[in-house]
């Protein structure tokens, strides 16, 4: 795999000097989950969206010990959308299979109607979606790693990444040379974010002292809304494209520092976003990380390694990427596990 990427001042990044200001940005405006669209000159009708309009309906009721069969309808009514041209909104096409009750002929005049009961039907819906960012289901080339329970905090994400001295100082179970990654919301306003933890400082102190390799990161996140940096460990390395739907950073640094990065906000609706790693040096792999709610603490949820997926003959004596190794993470929103 060839890549030609230039980047400047590679050595200013690759001890990760620790900057008198640090770079947590303040919070940018929440992108759009379902876009409104122009009712004069929209119209959407396909296999997955419409354009649609929010109405109320009513359902079927079956009139009991009548022959023919016959139905009346709820006097509750029920808010939905409906797939509607022109409409003033976006709403995802639903199809599954359901039991309905299918009308024929007219109402009489004491509002029942002839029906009967199919089933194996298919039935078609509309959903406007509302974000949902409680947990994430992470995908690893393509296979389900796991199903992550975001860290919750209760406005500003630097609570859990706690940035500080040039490196997050909360590094509960973070792995060394891995790249770690943890989902967060705010719960102030239930918006989800995203950090990255490339290694762990506390280790490589402890134990890597002489270790004088300089570990290597590059990624690239796109999504399908604009995508903002909130912190960046560190300024002095390189980022690119910030408050674009396609981002990308490249990082450097010492076995006794750490590096990373956190964006946001994303949505939660479940149009999801992509990661990819790419030209790793001197690491292991992935540790995804989860919430867990009954000690209040970061667990690891997931380990992926590049010495569990490719031949040995093409990375380290010691299983760690040599550089020009590389892995795609998705994220999937979802409302529960």
């Amino acid at each position: 795999m060839m890549r030609v990427i230039i980047f400047g001042a590679l050595l200013a990044s690759a001890a990760c000097v620790a900057l008198a200001a640090t770079d947590v940005k303040t919070q940018v405006a929440r992108p759009i989950a379902v876009a409104d669209v122009n009712p004069e000159d929209s119209c959407v009708s396909n296999a997955t969206h419409c354009t649609c309009l929010q109405h109320t309906h009513k359902k079927l009721m079956k009139v009991p010990n009548t022959n023919p069969q016959m139905c009346v309808l709820d006097p509750v009514e029920y808010e939905s959308h409906k797939c509607s041209c022109p409409g003033n909104a976006l709403c995802e096409r639903l199809e599954f299979s359901c039991e309905k009750l299918e009308t024929f002929g007219d109402f009489n005049e004491l509002g029942q109607v002839a029906c009967t009961e199919v089933t194996d039907a298919t039935c078609f819906g509309v959903d406007h979606p509302e974000p949902c960012s409680e947990n994430v289901n992470v995908f690893v080339d393509g296979t389900l790693a796991g199903c992550v329970r975001n860290i919750p905090v209760a406005s500003n994400v630097d609570d859990a990444y706690g940035y500080g001295d040039a490196k997050a100082q909360n590094v509960e179970n973070v792995e060394f040379d891995r790249i770690n990654i943890r989902l967060i919301e705010t719960t102030v306003n239930n918006d989800l974010h995203m950090c990255m933890i490339y290694g762990n400082w506390k280790v490589g102190e402890a134990s890597h002292t002489s270790d004088g390799d300089i570990r290597e990161v590059r990624s690239k996140i796109s999504a399908g809304f604009p995508l903002n940096f909130e912190i960046k460990d560190d300024p002095s390395d390189q980022y690119f494209n910030d408050g674009t739907p396609e981002i990308g950073t490249f990082h450097r640094y010492w076995a006794t520092k750490s590096d990373g990065f956190c964006l946001g906000p994303l949505l939660g609706d479940g149009s999801g976003f992509r990661a990819e790693f790419y030209d790793l040096k001197f690491l292991h792999g992935l540790n995804v990380q989860t919430y867990n709610e009954a000690t209040g603490g970061i667990d690891n949820l997931a380990a992926w390694t590049f010495a569990d997926h490719q031949p040995a003959t093409d990375l380290l004596p010691d299983g760690r990427a040599d550089g020009d190794e590389s892995v795609v993470v998705e994220f999937r929103p979802t409302c529960s596990c």
